[in-house]
C-alpha cells in the first residue's frame, strides 16, 4: 500500500513538474495591427468653430500603442495653421516646417499640395499597416471639398493630390469624408484606384460631424479589426449618434472602391443607349428625375432611385436590363449603407449610397473636368436632355406593330406569340423576346417591306413580354412598344415525386408545398401512405412559372429546391434524415389527442353515473293508464 502511495506522489510530482516546465516557456504574442489616422481640418470658414470640441473628442482616445492620431488644420483667423499628434492628454504640436521647410503657419488648404504633402509626411513619419485619411470641411460634390475661403479642393485636384501620394508609395485604407454631400458616384469614381474603400454620405452631414471619439475607439478596441468591420461599425455609430442627436436626415456608405470601374462602365454603356433614345423618351426622363429623391447639393439624386424611376416611366427593356446590371454593381461596391429620415429636414427615405449630378442644363467647366465625365457618355447624355427641359416633346414615327397570343393546339390555353405589321420603308423594327424569368431570349429585325406576321411558338410555361423598337435612319429611336398582357404559355404541370427516409423507405404524411418568390404558397399536399406526391398547378393563371421554390418538410429538416422553370411534367424526389423529421413533436401531439380523449371519456364516465336509472316496468304503466283516461 505504501510503495503505492509512494509511486502516486513521484507520478504528481514529475507531471507537475512537466506542466511548469511548459508554462515557463515563452508564446509568441499575436500581433496588433497598427494604425495611422490623418485628419486634414479647413476650417477656414463657417466651420472654424467646430474645430475645438472635434480635437476634444479624438483626445478622449489619444495617440500611442499602435494608434496615431495626426491633424492639420486651419481656422478663420491669420498664422493659425496647425500641425499636432493627438494626445489623451492634449496635443503634441509639431512645427509645419517639418513637412515643408517653405511653410509659414497660414496654410492653403484648398491646393492639393497642401494635401498631399501632409499625407505623404504623416505615413512616411507615423508608418503603420493601416492608413485611414479623413477630409474634414465643407463638402461641394462632385465640385469638391475643404474650401479655404474661397478656394477649395476640385475634384481633379483631389485626383491630382491622391495620385501623388500613391506614386511616393503609400497606399490609402480608406479614405473618409466628413463633409456634406460627397456620396455621389462622380468622387466615388475620382478615388476608385487610390484607397480601399470610401466612407461618404449623400446627404448633408451636421455640423458636429463624425463622432470622433466613439469611431477611434473602434481601433482602440480592436486594434485587429478588419477594414470591412471597422467601415459598418464605423456607420453604425455615426447613424445611432446622429438619430438622437441630429435635426438633420442622414445618410452614410461603405465603398468598395475596386468594384467603381466596372459599374462606371456598364452607365456609360447604358448612356450611350439612352442618348439615342433622347427624342423620344424626353418627357419619361424629365418625369423620372422630378420624381427622384434629390438631396441638399444642386441637382444631386440618388442613382438607384433614378434608374428604378426612368424604368417605370419608359418601360424599355434595353434600359431597364442595363439598370439592373448597374444595380448588381452597385450591389458590390456598396458593401453598407444606412440611411434615416428626419421628419425636420428632407427626406432619405430612398438613399442608397451613392447619388449622381442630373441638373436641367447642359454640363460645363469643371464638370467636364472631372474623370467620370472625361472617361464615360453621362455627360453626353445630360447634354442631349438638356435641350428639351424648357419644351418636353416626343419625336416619333407611327409603327403599326401588335403582339398577340395564340393557341396553336386547340386545347384553350396559350402556346405561342403572333407578330403582326404593317408596311414601314422608314428605319429599322427590331424585335426583343423576354422569357418568364425576364431573360432576353431572342432579339430579330421584322422584315417591314410589306406587311405581313410572324409567329414565335414558346416553349417554357410562363408569361413573356416583346419590346418593339422602330430606330430611325440617323439611328435614334422613333417608337416604342411594350406587350406584356396576355402573352403566354398556358397549360397544366404537374409536380411528382417521392419523400424518402435516409435509410431508403417511403415516408408518409410529409409536406410538400410549391411556392412563390414571395413565399406564397401556390399549392400544398401531404405525401401518401408510400411517400409519393402530386402537385398540380395551371401555368401562368397560379404563377409565370420561374423562380419558384419545392418545400418538402418542416421546420429544420425542411429541403428546398428552385425550380427555374416549370415543363409539362416535373419529377423530384426528396431524402429526408430522419433525425431531422421532428418525430418527437409529432408523437406529442399524438399524446396529447389521446390524452384529451382519456379525459373525454372519463368525463362522460362520471356524468353518465350522476343520472338516476330507468324503470321501464313503470314507463309503461304510466303509458298505459295515460291513454285509459283519454
Amino acid at each position: 500500500m505504501i510503495s503505492k502511495f509512494l509511486s502516486g506522489i513521484v507520478i504528481f510530482t514529475l507531471i507537475s513538474l512537466l506542466f511548469m516546465g511548459l508554462a515557463s516557456i515563452p508564446v509568441e504574442a499575436q500581433s496588433s495591427t497598427t494604425w495611422t489616422y490623418m485628419v486634414y481640418m479647413s476650417g477656414d470658414s463657417s466651420l472654424a468653430n467646430n474645430i475645438p470640441a472635434d480635437i476634444q473628442e479624438m483626445q478622449e482616445v489619444g495617440s500611442g500603442n499602435g494608434l496615431e492620431i495626426i491633424v492639420i488644420s486651419d481656422s478663420s483667423g491669420e498664422q493659425d495653421s496647425k500641425l499636432a499628434r493627438i494626445m489623451d492628454d492634449g496635443q503634441e504640436e509639431i512645427p509645419l516646417t517639418d513637412i515643408d521647410s517653405a511653410w509659414d503657419d497660414e496654410l492653403e488648404m484648398g491646393d492639393s499640395d497642401t494635401l498631399s504633402k501632409f499625407v505623404i509626411w504623416a505615413a512616411e513619419n507615423y508608418p503603420a499597416d493601416r492608413y485611414i485619411l479623413d477630409l474634414w470641411g465643407h463638402g461641394l460634390g462632385w465640385a469638391g471639398i475643404c474650401p479655404d475661403k474661397d478656394n477649395y479642393l476640385q475634384s481633379k485636384e483631389l485626383r491630382t493630390a491622391m495620385e501623388d501620394v500613391k506614386d511616393s508609395g503609400i497606399e490609402l485604407d480608406i479614405i473618409s469624408m466628413d463633409a456634406c454631400q460627397m456620396g455621389m458616384f462622380e468622387i466615388a469614381y475620382e478615388l476608385r484606384d487610390m484607397a480601399d474603400y470610401a466612407v461618404l454620405s449623400e446627404k448633408d452631414v451636421p455640423l458636429d460631424g463624425w463622432p470622433y471619439d466613439d469611431l477611434l475607439n473602434l481601433i482602440r478596441s480592436d486594434m485587429n479589426i478588419t477594414l470591412e468591420d471597422f467601415g459598418r461599425k464605423m456607420i453604425d455609430s455615426y447613424m445611432d449618434w446622429g438619430v438622437v442627436s441630429s435635426r438633420y436626415s442622414l445618410t452614410l456608405s461603405f465603398i468598395d472602391l475596386a468594384e467603381i470601374d466596372e459599374v462606371a462602365s456598364i452607365l456609360s454603356e447604358y448612356s450611350d443607349e439612352a442618348i439615342d433614345m433622347v427624342e423620344y423618351f424626353n418627357p419619361q426622363f424629365i418625369e423620372a428625375r422630378s420624381i427622384t429623391e434629390e438631396y441638399d447639393g444642386a441637382y444631386q439624386y440618388d442613382l438607384r432611385h433614378l434608374l428604378a424611376n426612368i424604368n417605370s416611366q419608359t418601360k424599355c427593356k434595353i434600359l431597364e436590363k442595363l439598370a439592373e446590371n448597374i444595380n448588381n454593381g452597385l450591389d458590390n461596391a456598396i458593401t453598407y449603407e444606412r440611411h434615416w429620415t428626419n421628419i425636420q429636414d428632407e427626406p432619405a427615405d430612398y438613399a442608397s449610397g451613392l447619388s449622381i449630378w442630373f441638373p436641367p442644363y447642359s454640363p460645363s467647366g469643371s464638370y467636364l473636368e472631372c474623370s467620370f465625365a472625361q472617361d464615360t457618355g453621362w455627360d453626353e447624355f445630360l447634354d442631349s436632355v438638356a435641350s428639351f427641359f424648357s419644351e418636353p416633346g416626343r419625336q416619333e414615327i407611327v409603327n403599326n406593330v401588335q403582339a398577340i397570343g395564340l393557341d396553336l393546339d386547340g386545347n384553350n390555353l396559350k402556346d405561342a406569340i403572333k407578330i403582326d405589321y404593317d408596311a414601314n420603308s422608314i428605319g429599322m423594327t427590331i424585335v426583343e423576346l423576354y422569357g418568364p424569368n425576364n431573360e432576353l431570349l431572342d432579339s430579330f429585325e421584322l422584315d417591314t417591306s410589306s406587311s405581313g406576321s410572324q409567329t414565335i411558338e414558346l416553349e417554357n410555361y410562363g408569361a413573356y413580354s416583346v419590346a418593339v423598337y422602330l430606330w430611325g435612319n440617323t439611328g435614334t429611336l422613333r417608337n416604342y412598344s411594350l406587350f406584356n398582357n396576355g402573352l403566354a404559355r398556358e397549360g397544366v404541370s404537374i409536380i411528382s415525386g417521392e419523400v424518402v427516409s435516409d435509410i431508403g423507405r417511403g415516408m408518409s404524411w410529409v409536406q410538400v408545398s410549391l411556392v412563390n418568390s414571395h413565399g406564397d404558397i401556390l399549392t400544398s399536399t401531404n405525401t401518401d401512405t408510400s411517400g409519393h406526391y402530386t402537385l398540380e398547378v395551371i401555368v401562368p393563371t397560379h404563377t409565370d412559372g420561374s423562380n419558384l421554390t419545392l418545400t418538402c418538410g418542416l421546420g429544420e429538416g425542411q429541403q428546398n429546391i428552385t425550380i427555374e422553370a416549370l415543363s409539362d411534367d416535373n419529377t423530384i424526389n426528396f431524402q429526408l434524415e430522419t433525425s431531422n423529421l421532428h418525430i418527437g413533436t409529432i408523437t406529442a401531439v399524438i399524446t396529447m389527442f389521446i390524452i384529451i380523449g382519456l379525459v373525454c371519456l372519463v368525463v362522460w364516465g362520471i356524468v353518465g353515473r350522476k343520472k338516476e336509472p330507468v324503470d321501464f316496468v313503470e314507463t309503461i304503466q304510466d303509458s298505459y293508464e295515460e291513454e285509459q283516461k283519454l
